[in-house]
């Protein structure tokens, strides 16, 4: 009966150490808590119908919608991001468990002289024991890993805006590539009949033979630029394609209107938007991890209770007993100074590093905001007074000239320069696109594509 008795009870203490360790977290908050902080994904780019929408021939024109969806669906460093967040959620579960409770046997008093040269006069004991973390270590470990996914939430929201914004910025380079390649077939095309004109010209001896040199220097200049403008072309559809994993260009085009400017935002209104930019409302949740890791380093100075309980048989006497045990560290040496004062400091560092990303995101704000607006002023100059004064020069100078009135060179300076405005057009509107849809990451806002 005594060994009935003994086995009962130590049945009892496992029951209720095993059970204490199983027991859920030490509050009532949620396993994995989602930022109060963090923007709403845009759920929009997930739906399944997007599938469809991709371009599959190679002779389909591809939309930016279409561009941004299949970079944040097959982009590697985005999947990256997202199974690191993936991970720390993971990390949420582990740290919120208790410690396993430890299994102990232990035989004493055997193998030695007589009397106990044998077993028979042993003492085996069998217990479990259990570590009690005290100063609330589990729960604030919980926090800390809490604050983490949150942090990873915001990094891979900051890392989905770098990636939408860097596709929105290659996808206006491939339709500035685009109207240069048409321009340079156009201007080609304006070359060779300039070139047949005076060709006819120099036949019948109205102009001297060099001038159809000139325009052969002209027409083969042409050719030169729109190759260069081709490759130029396809190097810019391989890097747009390249944000989603992909080594050709399945696409035939791109649609979109390169033209279409409007009044830009003031200074003050992007300011006031700025901090929205995940890489400054990320700084709330890095100081609220370090808070975390510095309560968990000042619960780390209390010390821990092990406890414990077994049974233990005398083979001498064949009689049983209970044995209880109870282990304290004392915190004479490591109170956990260093952990402590390293986590403070931690937290110091946070808040400088919050400013210092404050202002380098507001100094790239003012830069963008002037270079937008510059752009925006050559754009309205170029489109409304440049190049109908050039392209009305040309045209009265190539009348001119086929009526006899003016020389070759004259025509030739009048196709130059409107060619020139043309071109440098283009490149404003290529500039003003894509510092206006920078400003837009920088503030925190995804191209209108995604907000249809």
């Amino acid at each position: 009966m005594r060994c009935i008795s003994a086995q009962t009870c130590i049945i009892s203490i496992i029951v209720t150490l095993l059970g204490c360790s199983a027991s859920g977290p030490v509050d009532d908050k949620p396993a994995v808590p989602a930022p109060t902080n963090l923007p709403p994904a845009d759920k929009s780019l997930d739906r399944p119908s997007l599938a469809e929408e991709q371009p599959l021939d190679p002779n389909t024109p591809i939309t930016l919608r279409q561009s941004l969806a299949l970079a944040l669906l097959r982009n590697p460093e985005l999947e990256a991001f997202s199974w690191q967040v993936r991970a720390q959620e993971a990390n949420i579960l582990q740290e919120s468990l208790r410690p396993n409770p430890v299994l102990g046997a232990k035989v004493e008093n055997f193998g030695g002289t007589d009397p106990i040269d044998r077993f028979e006069g042993a003492m085996t004991t069998f217990s479990i024991s259990q570590l009690i973390e005290l100063g609330g270590k589990r729960m604030k470990r919980t926090r800390l890993a809490e604050t983490n996914h949150a942090l990873s939430a915001w990094d891979y929201e900051a890392k989905r805006l770098e990636i939408v914004t860097e596709v929105a910025r290659r996808y206006i380079e491939v339709l500035a590539d685009q109207h240069r390649v048409e321009l340079a077939e156009q201007t080609l095309e304006l070359s060779r009949q300039l070139h047949a004109i005076v060709k006819d010209r120099a036949r019948v001896g109205v102009i001297p033979t060099v001038e159809v040199d000139k325009a052969v220097v002209r027409v083969s200049t042409e050719q030169i630029l729109l190759h260069k403008a081709r490759r130029k072309l396809e190097s810019s559809r391989q890097q747009l394609c390249a944000t989603w994993a992909d080594s050709d260009p399945l696409f035939s085009e791109a649609l979109g209107e390169l033209t279409v400017v409007e009044d830009i935002p003031t200074q003050g209104q992007l300011t006031r938007l700025v901090s929205q930019n995940p890489d400054i409302a990320r700084w709330s949740a890095e100081i609220s991890q370090r808070r975390s890791a510095l309560e968990l380093a000042r619960s780390q100075a209390i010390p821990s209770v092990s406890v414990g309980g077994g049974i233990r048989r005398f083979g001498a006497t064949d009689e049983n007993a209970l044995v209880f045990e109870a282990g304290l560290p004392v915190p004479i040496v490591d109170r956990n100074q260093g952990g402590r004062l390293q986590a403070r400091y931690d937290l110091m560092k946070a808040k400088s590093q919050q400013k210092d990303a404050e202002v380098g995101v507001r100094t790239l704000l003012i830069a963008n905001h002037r270079t937008l607006a510059a752009a925006h002023y050559e754009v309205v100059t170029l489109r409304d007074t440049t190049i109908p004064a050039a392209r009305s020069a040309y045209d009265a100078a190539r009348k001119a000239f086929e009526k006899g009135l003016t020389s070759f060179i004259d025509v030739l300076d009048a196709d130059r320069t409107l060619v020139n405005s043309q071109r440098q057009y283009i490149e404003s509107l290529s500039t003003f696109q894509k510092t206006l849809t920078t400003l837009e990451g920088l503030v925190g806002q995804y191209p209108a594509a995604m907000r249809d």
